[in-house]
This record gives C-alpha cells, sequence and structure tokens, in this order.
C-alpha cells in the first residue's frame, strides 16, 4: 500500500480532498518502525506529528519503581504526538511500537503552516484530544482500584471494541499479545496474568483460536457496564 493510500485511511485525514493528500503526503516522511521500539519518551521527546498507518502503539507511563501504566493502544488511522499548538500526548508519556509499524512524520514548521491552511483540521484534532482523554480517565476510574480480574477483563473488552470483529456474543482482539505485553497493560506480573487468563478461559469469558476472543455481553453483565 504506498503512502498517499496509507494517509487517506487516517481518520484526522478522511475529509480531505486527493490536493490536500497529496501536499501532506510531500511533507511528511515514513518510517518503518520495528517491533518494541521506544518512539518517544521523556528523555528523547520529539515536537513532531505521527500518523500510524499500519501497526500498533502503546502509550504507556512509568512510576518511580519502573512499574508501566498503559494509556493508550493505538491502532491504524490513530495519530499521536505535539506541536508547538497541538498536543495528543503529555510529556511523560512514552510510545512503543507493539508491532513493526509503519509511522508518517509531520515536522511542527510544516504542520503549523498547514492547519492555517486547513483549520477545520484544528477542529478535529480538538475532538480526537477530547475523546482521548475521555478514554484515558475511564480507563484509569476503572483499572486503578480493581483486581486483576477486573482490570484484565476491561483492557480485553477495550481492545476487542477498538480491534476486533463482533460474531454472536463473542468479540475478537485482532492483535498480537503476549502474556508479558498484557501485564505491562495492565501493571501486573506475567505469571499472575497468566493465571488470570487460564481462570477467564475456564469462567467462559475468553477463549483463543489464532486470536483472543471474549464474551462482551458476559464481559460487560460482569463489568457493571450498559
Amino acid at each position: 500500500m504506498d503512502k498517499l493510500t496509507m494517509l487517506s485511511h487516517i481518520s484526522l485525514f478522511d475529509e480531505l480532498s486527493k490536493e490536500e493528500l497529496m501536499t501532506i503526503d510531500k511533507m511528511s516522511e515514513m518510517r518503518p518502525v520495528k517491533k518494541g521500539t521506544v518512539i518517544v519518551s521523556p528523555d528523547h521527546p520529539m515536537e513532531a506529528l505521527f500518523l500510524l498507518k499500519q501497526g500498533q502503539v502503546r502509550l504507556y507511563q512509568m512510576n518511580e519503581e519502573g512499574k508501566q501504566f498503559t494509556m493508550d493502544i493505538l491502532v491504524d488511522g490513530n495519530i499521536f504526538g505535539e506541536t508547538g499548538s497541538v498536543t495528543l500526548t503529555d510529556d511523560q508519556i512514552y510510545a512503543e511500537a507493539m508491532t513493526d509499524t509503519y509511522l508518517c512524520l509531520l515536522s511542527h514548521n510544516d504542520f503549523e503552516n498547514f492547519i492555517e491552511a486547513n483549520p477545520k483540521i484544528a477542529l478535529k484534532l480538538i475532538d480526537i484530544l477530547s475523546s482521548r482523554l475521555k478514554d484515558f480517565y475511564s480507563f484509569s476510574e476503572k483499572i486503578a482500584l480493581r483486581d486483576v480480574k477486573h482490570r484484565l477483563l476491561y483492557l480485553l473488552l477495550m481492545l476487542s471494541e477498538k480491534t476486533g470483529h463482533r460474531k454472536n456474543n463473542w468479540q475478537s482482539i485482532e492483535m498480537k499479545l503476549t502474556h508479558q505485553d498484557i501485564a505491562h497493560m495492565i501493571g501486573a506480573t506475567r505469571e499472575t496474568t497468566s493465571t488470570v487468563l487460564s481462570q477467564l478461559k475456564k469462567e467462559g469469558f475468553l477463549k483463543k483460536v489464532r486470536y483472543f476472543s471474549v464474551d462482551a455481553d458476559k464481559t460487560k453483565e460482569y463489568l457493571g457496564l450498559p
């Protein structure tokens, strides 16, 4: 898939004309990023916007003990980073590629100039930021004071809604996830996470063929979600 086609799949740009997309195509730089690469961090910030064209990126914070807390999982079509006037992450955020990923990089100056010429893009950025903050606070509230089973079920349900397809009451999670990946996302050890995943399979919340699938209705009922 070429860069221009990928740009058209970025949610921020889905209403732009082909000519406007070509403008972004010329000013942007495509970068392949290997799985496990930390793209930005508090020690290595970068004032730029990253357009996630293909792959998965995890946004997380780390406390003084080195424990990671996942804020969001981004998939194809998402955007993150910051410029002088737009901040879609904060300065304590790490962004890590969870799979081999393709990113499009827009520099501070280029993007500021583009926004001046396309104010509707600025409005869409505000919507994206508002939605992300809402998701983050909801995620924090559901996970912070809950046990591992609650945290794990809420995470799996969220990931299924972001990446999966539904068949009857089962909703797939179409991401490549190891038990260690999941443990990092909920702030638990790999051993505890593996034990609880096995428990959830026995209780009928979860199954795995190629990908994990979660019983969405049963999970929502257990979590008290509408």
